[in-house]
């Protein structure tokens, strides 16, 4: 059935999960790891913009020339408290949201991938750099000029999704881009 998956970008970061409850903006990792120390910038960025009870799931990236710079992000990980202002001063992060798990307290993941985008473009809305929306498509062949154009941005594949799928952590079809 045409349209009934969704091709985005394979981002070269960190999946970072962002939850906003009554005292601000926390980050976690896949693994459970907390990141909002690593990531002071996109925590105040996403407690501005992203309504409290809310939980968006992205990456974290660094921009350096036009490409994503994986071993800066690497470099932020690898640094401690008295370290990391600096880093954030040199190169700032960015937060490509591209999935949301709750709006307003209510649990999310159980609907289907095309609802949870659309409530996502709504809280995204008003978003500006650092934060962004993962750009998607249900268009096979714009999906192939991306597989061939994105590359040379750092991006590493395609994130193949089905429509009527609720969230699954951690269980996405990626084809990775030639080169």
């Amino acid at each position: 059935m045409p349209g009934s998956l969704s091709y985005e970008p394979k981002w070269d970061g960190y999946r970072c999960v962002a939850f906003h409850d009554d005292t601000g903006v926390t980050l976690w990792s896949r693994q459970g790891k907390e990141l909002t120390g690593y990531f002071p910038e996109l925590a105040a960025a996403l407690a501005s913009e992203v309504p409290p009870r809310c939980v968006v799931d992205g990456e974290a990236v660094i921009w350096a020339g036009g490409r994503l710079d994986f071993s800066a992000l690497q470099q932020r990980l690898g640094a401690g408290p008295k370290t990391v202002p600096g880093l954030v001063r040199q190169t700032l992060a960015s937060y490509v949201g591209f999935d949301v798990l709750s709006v307003a307290g209510h649990d999310a993941r159980a609907l289907p991938l095309g609802q949870r985008r659309a409530l996502l473009e709504e809280l995204a809305r008003g978003w500006a750099p650092p934060l962004s929306l993962s750009p998607v498509t249900t268009d096979p062949d714009e999906a192939a000029r991306w597989f061939e154009d994105l590359p040379q941005t750092g991006i590493d594949g395609l994130v193949i999704k089905g429509n009527d799928q609720p969230y699954t952590p951690d269980a996405r079809s990626s084809v990775p881009c030639p080169g």
